[in-house]
């Protein structure tokens, strides 16, 4: 059995991992938008089989290419399918204006129509290999892969949360001891602060910017933290204005189709009622008028309605970030150096700015913990900064641990 590294590899972003046995199994295929060299390693031979862990782009975005010139089975969960095929036609758009053409709008459907649709724990047969998925938490419908080839097994968890949070359900492990475990390290060299101290950070910063006659912008992704947002939001205030805009409004429309694969469904619901769309730009003046919450894309404020807000509010007004800002992209820029870039023009937003670590992965110390439960014959770090350092943390534990380059191929 081979795995070849065509993404994820000691960076953040464009995950790609083919495993190579009876069959071409591609685990994820995704991007980075902000990035020159933003897609992943062409394989010399097309998969048979695509599994997508979940919809963000970094894990699906680039799928539709791999039905260019072939046309794979995929499989997913439901909502990862939906919400995918609403983000690929997104990045679709991005990228056109940008003069870069790697799939189209005739790909997706027909990624969409070569897909397979699998729950949890449910087995799925790939040629001579089958596969179960597994609760990832992370974003509703994320998924760990058991992938059982004739060669050996191999586990890989995409993006993981251990702990529950507002809208997601906590990870559920695979069994243990396969020869392999692929295991994302993004935050492999610190661990996150306890929810519930962050909740309650943000309504105090909620309510200061409020009693200042301010409106607290959340640049968000739109899977995944504008929902888990929302909830949070409404928990701490139930009667403040909260606007949404940009693609979570589409996704929140998705995953109100999806009740099994989101915790506390009837409350997302019901807290999704009480927020109100911003469906047109001449609604941005009136919502920055009176003290309010904002949610609007993107996250990492490339591009999106998000940036608008920022350029328009003034001293009494804050923007908090929840969720990790790669390097080079507008929100890690003003974070770390105070500016954002627009039309090629670096501005320093009069708004004050926050973090608060909200994220949706497994922290250090989780990390750790799976790879111990799992006791796995060799661990791969993927998808992190730090993989060389996490692996090399590993080995001193006693685990055959390595960070694959890009490119690489590794035999098992």
């Amino acid at each position: 059995m081979q795995l070849g590294f065509f993404g994820a590899a000691q960076e953040v972003g464009r995950s790609a991992i083919m495993v190579e046995a009876e069959e071409r199994i591609m685990l994820d295929c995704g991007l980075k938008i902000h990035d020159s060299q933003a897609y992943p390693l062409e394989p010399k031979q097309s998969p048979d089989y695509v599994v997508l862990s979940h919809a963000h782009l970094d894990h699906s975005g680039f799928a539709p290419f791999l039905f260019k010139n072939a046309r794979p089975e995929m499989v997913c969960t439901p909502p990862t399918l939906a919400m995918s095929e609403l983000i690929t036609a997104d990045s679709l758009r991005i990228m056109a204006k940008r003069g870069e053409y790697p799939y189209h709008p005739a790909h997706i459907k027909k990624m969409k129509e070569s897909a397979t649709l699998l729950s949890y724990k449910k087995q799925h047969e790939l040629g001579g290999s089958s596969l179960a998925f597994y609760q990832a938490g992370h974003i509703p419908g994320a998924a760990m892969v058991d992938l059982q080839t004739g060669e050996g097994r191999v586990v890989y968890t995409g993006d993981f949360k251990g702990e529950e949070t507002k809208t997601t359900f906590a990870s559920e492990l695979p069994p243990k001891e396969p020869e392999a475990l692929i295991i994302e390290s993004t935050y492999a060299d610190r661990d996150h602060p306890p929810r519930k101290e962050l909740e309650i950070e943000l309504g105090r910063q909620i309510e200061e910017t409020f009693e200042n006659g301010g409106t607290v912008l959340f640049p968000a992704f739109a899977i995944g933290r504008t929902q888990e947002l929302i909830r949070i939001i409404r928990s701490l205030d139930k009667d403040c204005d909260i606007w949404i805009e940009g693609m979570g409004l589409e996704v929140n429309e998705i995953l109100s189709r999806f009740s099994n694969y989101m915790k506390d469904f009837k409350r997302f619901r019901h807290d999704l009622e009480t927020c109100k769309p911003v469906t047109h730009k001449r609604m941005r003046e009136a919502v920055l008028k009176k003290p309010g919450v904002v949610i609007a894309t993107a996250g990492m404020l490339q591009g999106g309605p998000a940036m608008h807000y920022l350029l328009r509010m003034g001293h009494e007004s804050k923007a908090i970030f929840t969720g990790y800002c790669v390097e080079g992209t507008n929100g890690h820029n003003l974070l770390n150096y105070g500016y954002v870039e627009y039309d090629g023009v670096k501005i320093k937003p009069k708004a004050s700015y926050a973090y608060l670590d909200f994220s949706a992965h497994a922290g250090r110390k989780e990390l750790f913990e799976l790879v111990e439960r799992m006791r796995p014959q060799k661990v791969f770090c993927v998808h992190g900064d730090k993989c060389q350092q996490f692996a090399e943390e590993l080995k001193v534990e006693g685990f055959d641990a390595y960070a694959p380059a890009l490119g690489e191929t590794v035999t098992l």
